[in-house]
Order: C-alpha cells, then sequence, then structure tokens
C-alpha cells in the first residue's frame, strides 16, 4: 500500500468524523454540508468528496453543497464507532421499545408519524428519520419499520411481525458482534419484563402510587398499586377496571342523572351494576342539559386503545 493511498483513507475517515458530528441529531435529508467552509475546507481534499459521492455516501446538492445518504449516515456511525457504543444501542433500544408498542399485542400493523415516536422513545425526530432511512437501505433479513407508502420522512409503517432488535445496524455492517448481540437481546428483554411491573397492562399508562394495607384480622398485608389511568389492583388483582381494558362496564350499566344550578347543567353517570359500582366517574357539566349528559357519556363509556393520551402518560 503507498502512502497516497493511506493518505487518502485517513481523509476519509476524517471527513465521516466530521460529517457525523457537524449533522448532530439533525435529519440527514434537511442537513447541507458547504465543502468551501470550516471544518471541511481547511481539513478535506477535493477527490475525497469526488469518492465519497461516488461510493453514495454522499449526494452533491449543488456545486459545493453536500449532503449524507442513508448509507453514508450508517458508514459514518461505523467509523466513528458510534455504532459500538452503549449510548448508541440504548437509544436504539428505546427507539425499538416504542415501535414494538404499537404492534402488541400484534394484531395488525400501525402506521405513526415521527412526532408521535420522538415523544414515546425521548429522541428527537431528525435522528429517528435518520434511523428509519437507513434501516430502508440495508439488506438485513429481520422485518423492520420502513417508510408508509415509500414517502421519505411521512409516516412509519410498523409491520406486525416486526423485530428489529437495536443492534441490527451495526450487524448488517460488521461481523462478530453475535456475543453483543445476544448479550443486548437478554437485557433488552429483562428490561422489558421490569417495566411491564410499573404500567398497566391495558394501556400503558405509569404506576402513580402504590400503598400497603395491613388487615390485622385476616394477619395479610395487602400491596396497592393505582395507575395514571384509573386502574387500581390489591397483591396483583384487578380491583377497579382500565377504562381502556375488557372489564370496563358499558354505557347501559349507568344512569344518567341531569340537575341545573344556576345557569350550568350537570350530569351524574350513577352506576346500576355491581361492575359500574367499581368505577369513578366524574360528574360532568355543561351549558346544556344535552351538553352535560354528552358529556358524563364520554366520560363513562369504555376507551378505545387508539385514544390513548401517551404522551401525558409518558415519564421518560
Amino acid at each position: 500500500m503507498t502512502m497516497a493511498i493511506r493518505e487518502r483513507q485517513e481523509n476519509h475517515r476524517l471527513a465521516f468524523r466530521l460529517l457525523i458530528q457537524e449533522l448532530g441529531d439533525r435529519a440527514i435529508e434537511t442537513k447541507l454540508f458547504d465543502s468551501t467552509a470550516e471544518p471541511f475546507a481547511s481539513q478535506i481534499i477535493r477527490t475525497t468528496w469526488e469518492e465519497i459521492v461516488r461510493a453514495e455516501y454522499v449526494e452533491a446538492v449543488g456545486a459545493r453543497q453536500y449532503r449524507l445518504t442513508a448509507k453514508g449516515w450508517v458508514a459514518g456511525l461505523e467509523i466513528t464507532e458510534l455504532a459500538q457504543s452503549r449510548e448508541y444501542e440504548a437509544r436504539l433500544g428505546r427507539l425499538f421499545a416504542a415501535m414494538k408498542a404499537h404492534v402488541k399485542p400484534r394484531e395488525t400493523s400501525a402506521i405513526v408519524d415521527l412526532a408521535t415516536l420522538a415523544v414515546e422513545s425521548g429522541e428527537p425526530v431528525g435522528w429517528i428519520f435518520n434511523v428509519i432511512d437507513s434501516k430502508a437501505s440495508t439488506t438485513t433479513k429481520r422485518t423492520g419499520a420502513g417508510w408508509y407508502a415509500g414517502e421519505r420522512g411521512g409516516l412509519v409503517e410498523i409491520p406486525v411481525d416486526f423485530n428489529l432488535e437495536p443492534i441490527d445496524i451495526a450487524a448488517a455492517l460488521t461481523v462478530g458482534h453475535l456475543e453483543r448481540i445476544q448479550e443486548l437481546e437478554e437485557r433488552l428483554e429483562e428490561v422489558e419484563e421490569d417495566r411491564a411491573q410499573f404500567h398497566c397492562p391495558h394501556c400503558d399508562a405509569p404506576v402513580s402510587s402504590i400503598g400497603y394495607q395491613d388487615y390485622p384480622e385476616h394477619h395479610c398485608i395487602v400491596t396497592y398499586q393505582s395507575y395514571g389511568c384509573g386502574y387500581l389492583t390489591g397483591d396483583d388483582q384487578e380491583e377497579k377496571p382500565c377504562p381502556y381494558g375488557p372489564r370496563w362496564p358499558q354505557l347501559d350499566e349507568f344512569d344518567f342523572v341531569t340537575e341545573q344550578s344556576g345557569a350550568i347543567w350537570f350530569c351524574h353517570a350513577v352506576p346500576n351494576t355491581d361492575r359500574a359500582r367499581r368505577v369513578d366517574v366524574m360528574r360532568q357539566s355543561g351549558k346544556t342539559r344535552d351538553e352535560a349528559e354528552m358529556r358524563a357519556r364520554a366520560a363513562a363509556a369504555p376507551k378505545k386503545k387508539s385514544e390513548r393520551p401517551l404522551a401525558r402518560w409518558l415519564n421518560r
């Protein structure tokens, strides 16, 4: 190998390090790099830009501007060794856990926007764009998420058989990660099991409080866990159902009683079955009798999983 070739290869590696550094967590689609401006002008030679364009690691946009491709982003992570870092694996773990939650219990594929995934995973939208885009450019055999209808930067389609683990991108690029893959998969399974203990099994609302009640006449102490959705358990046995779960009462298990106080109408959802008496439904108000009753019915009605207020419950 001649000195000229070694120097060119080192300049290529430097270019990738600078590109990844300047990109940060922004989307590769929207970040431009000016080869005539620092830090590139004084460090990256002209032939380097031409060679990484030919290799499709970057694409030219105008005379002296470039942007990374999905292939280039993944290569940059590998060259900078970010793809092997614990922090990177943890970030992918959070993103893929958020994706997997949308297809549990694997009934159908899910279509999700980038902003929702950002809220649920706690990761920036631009970085998530790069992860989705780079998965579309790899040849891994595992089924992963991709762009819905092939429109980059739009909605994300998570297939029902989604099984992409946080190390798949690195595995597609390098050999010798098998032990690390298995170790990471085991850790992720443990994390998911631990997390499930503190979230509602029906809607994923987090635990809001844990308390203990001593029953000396029965010689026992019961542990109560309440969740953000109203779900309540005593020693893991359901005391109050989740409004998104199968045991929430139907509307015909309530009588809706209205009353007027001044210019405001109020409506109470009065339970008429034992099951309905186990839940708490707040009194609703309105400017008219019909408006108050409509709101009370909405408050008492069983909720659909698609209506889950995830952004409000997330605590990451």
